[in-house]
């Protein structure tokens, strides 16, 4: 990341000038980073750690600010001296998270949830957060599963030479929206979890893919290239299984770049993909006035998830490598990288609870389910451990 320089005018100058000392330039630097400019930031806490080398809050802030601009030695550094002077701010949320990807550590502990042979992939979580629905080719082509949120109870649910991949809850828990070729080219289809009825509900020779409900179970939203442009459409849940598309509107569309969505807590966050940059917005579910969203640069081939109190963002990015998973926290533009694998890591959404993370991870050998546990953030002792076998 680069250090951007934002200029100085009237009172802050002034402001500025009035301070002095070791404190005065802790003020000075929060002040700025406030403002964004983490290079003059560094120099201020800097001046203060010079000051008192033995002080911990200038340590402390000369931490946070080295991880805000992704400098990682020095983190890591000043963080180790911050462990010796001051436990308690070495505990900091925020710096464990970031200290511990720039040990090669991740932050928060996983639990695998499948192991079968072939691919387990594309898991969704119902909104009671007890069932898990995902894709599997363990018997040979790839099916639809269901197990519970632990990864017990597994069992299979569709029976098709097919493909039959990307399920996603309806909203009462009672049905599956899922993808399948098994009619010549990707479409939509229904699933219904007490009568293991399947039924059409897209009818186009365009690709049709990633559905999702409606809050109220009676759309299927999904993302579709019909007409040479990508579209995010949506349809009446009344009319599968009737041969025809039934309530068929477009919500958004974009002619030159991909489109993609979520949808859940009741809203609907659209990606919109153009060249090296996402761009993002809020709907309300089923169109309306899009509210921007910032974000960092990326570029990711699914779509970014929203927690569901609506302050974080999760996404896939090959930015650092290979396909790993981040978490963005827009109120203070911090961001976290969650995994540190050499495999590929796939996010796809957050527990109805926001503690957990479920995505799915070739670090196995193939693709499994996996869930990371936000509420299991690694300890400061584990990290001090780290940093002394560094040593």
């Amino acid at each position: 990341m680069k250090l951007g320089k934002i200029p100085i005018v009237g009172g802050f100058l002034i402001l500025l000038a009035t301070s002095c000392g070791r404190g005065g330039h802790i003020e000075k630097g929060q002040q700025f980073l406030e403002l964004g400019d983490l290079e003059r930031a560094i120099e201020q806490f800097s001046l203060a750690v010079n000051a008192s080398p033995r002080d911990p809050q200038a340590h402390y802030q000369l931490a946070l600010a080295y991880c805000r601009c992704d400098s990682a030695s020095r983190a890591v550094r000043e963080y180790r001296i911050l462990c010796q002077l001051s436990p308690g701010l070495a505990d900091d949320i925020y710096l464990r998270q970031k200290i511990a990807s720039y040990l090669g550590m991740e932050p928060y502990r996983c639990t695998r949830l499948t192991s079968a042979p072939g691919n387990d992939a594309f898991p969704a979580i119902s909104s009671d957060g007890r069932s898990i629905a995902f894709s599997s080719k363990r018997h040979g082509n790839t099916e639809l599963y269901l197990m519970d949120s632990d990864g017990g109870n597994q069992r299979r649910l569709t029976h098709n030479r097919a493909v039959d991949f990307a399920p996603a809850f309806s909203p009462d828990g009672r049905q599956l929206a899922f993808v399948s070729d098994r009619d010549g080219d990707d479409e939509v289809y229904l699933y219904d979890l007490g009568s293991a009825e399947e039924k059409r509900l897209t009818y186009h020779r365009g690709d049709d893919a990633l559905p999702a409900f409606s809050p109220d179970g009676d759309e299927v939203f999904f993302v579709s290239d019909r007409q040479d442009r990508y579209r995010i459409m949506a349809l009446s849940v009344s009319g599968a299984g009737s041969g025809r598309e039934q309530g068929l509107r477009s919500l958004f569309d974009d002619q030159r770049n991909k489109i993609y969505f979520f949808m859940g807590w009741g809203r609907m966050l659209v990606q919109e993909e153009r060249g090296n940059q996402v761009v993002l917005f809020l709907s309300p579910p089923g169109g309306g006035d899009r509210k921007d969203l910032a974000a960092p640069p990326f570029r990711a081939g699914l779509p970014t998830a929203l927690s569901p109190d609506g302050e974080l963002l999760l996404f896939t990015s090959s930015r650092d490598g290979n396909d790993e998973i981040y978490l963005y926290r827009m109120a203070n533009r911090t961001l976290i990288r969650l995994t540190v694998n050499p495999a590929q890591d796939f996010a796809f959404g957050f527990s109805p609870d926001g503690r957990k993370i479920i995505f799915d991870s070739s670090r196995g050998g193939d693709r499994d389910i996996y869930i990371m546990h936000l509420d299991s953030l690694i300890s400061r002792g584990e990290l001090m451990a780290a940093m002394e076998t560094e040593e």
